[in-house]
């Protein structure tokens, strides 16, 4: 049974809108290219493992949950999880090419691609060691005890692995039903009522992660950032107001609405508040009149009392 399925994806969200932003020669740009794609590829993969989910069924009463966010001792982060009335299991995904090898001390992947470069990454099984433990603790303090196994889940067909992991097994996505069907299942921990009542718990403590804004994030200066309003058409930016709309010198595109896109790309990227002056610095805007208006059009939050002191704020 699925209760939960993935959430909108905010970290790729942020790269896209920075990767956009940023200009070609940028220090940071390269970077930044790279792991939006890296984000992508990771989506990617956990869609595969809940589509394969969603085809199978299974000989015991089940739950699962993907893209959990969670408090215990420190926030942490599920791919996938995986509860019954005899276990649970943290299915970590990783959508990753080439020649893996899991290194223990320290604990590390190691990959090389088709061009032999070698890159190392933070261990799954370090992230599925740390997620057991503040899954364990959370489930504690709710009042729950049940063992908490885990397993790498590699989504990418173009691998070959030359050190297995040591602590966590890894499957294929289409191994998934197979390697939890033959999980033992010798004491119950849990009735089913309690089962489906811990997974809408999980569910209602979810914690979307918002993690904005980009620039301090990433510690790129915000004055880096091309700014104006940009045209989802052409791809440019520099739209200028007009009555009605927005409308862009390259192609001829109207928009209504694109200072809208815009200011929130503010909120995403540079920072929580926005007043009148930053408001006309990042959409090319040269009247305060025009930039209060706009800013009040929006379902955004207004404190402050005189022209020099309102801030507005987006509640995400």
């Amino acid at each position: 049974m699925l209760v939960k399925s993935r959430s909108n994806e905010f970290s790729l969200i942020g790269l896209q809108l920075l990767d956009k932003r940023l200009p070609q020669m940028h220090e940071m740009k390269e970077l930044i290219h790279s792991k939006m794609h890296m984000a992508k590829a990771g989506i990617y993969g956990e869609v595969l493992v809940e589509s394969v989910f969603r085809k199978y069924s299974f000989p015991f009463e089940h739950v699962v949950l993907h893209d959990v966010s969670l408090n215990s001792y420190g926030n942490f982060q599920i791919d996938t999880l995986f509860l019954t009335q005899y276990f649970a299991v943290i299915l970590e995904s990783k959508n990753i090419a080439g020649k893996l090898s899991f290194q223990q001390n320290p604990p590390l992947l190691m990959r090389e691609n088709d061009e032999g470069k070698v890159e190392m990454f933070e261990s799954p099984e370090t992230q599925i060691e740390r997620n057991i433990y503040l899954l364990g603790e959370w489930l504690r303090i709710g009042g729950v005890n049940i063992p908490i196994y885990g397993a790498i889940v590699l989504t990418n067909s173009k691998i070959l692995i030359e050190d297995p992991p040591k602590k966590y097994p890894a499957i294929l996505p289409q191994t998934n039903p197979v390697f939890l069907r033959n999980m033992p299942r010798e004491k119950v921990y849990l009735e089913v009522y309690a089962l489906h009542g811990l997974a809408k718990r999980i569910a209602v403590s979810h914690q979307h992660y918002f993690p904005y804004p980009m620039c301090s994030r990433w510690g790129i200066l915000p004055k880096d950032l091309l700014t104006g309003v940009h045209c989802e058409k052409c791809e440019s930016f520099g739209m200028v107001k007009q009555k009605g709309g927005w409308s862009c010198p390259r192609c001829g595109h109207l928009d209504k609405l694109a200072h809208e896109k815009t200011i929130k790309e503010w909120f995403v990227l540079i920072g929580e508040t926005i007043n009148n002056r930053q408001c006309r610095y990042f959409l090319q805007l040269d009247s305060y009149h025009v930039a209060s208006r706009l800013l009040n059009s929006m379902n955004l939050e207004r404190s402050g009392k005189s022209k020099n002191t309102i801030i507005y704020q987006w509640k995400w």
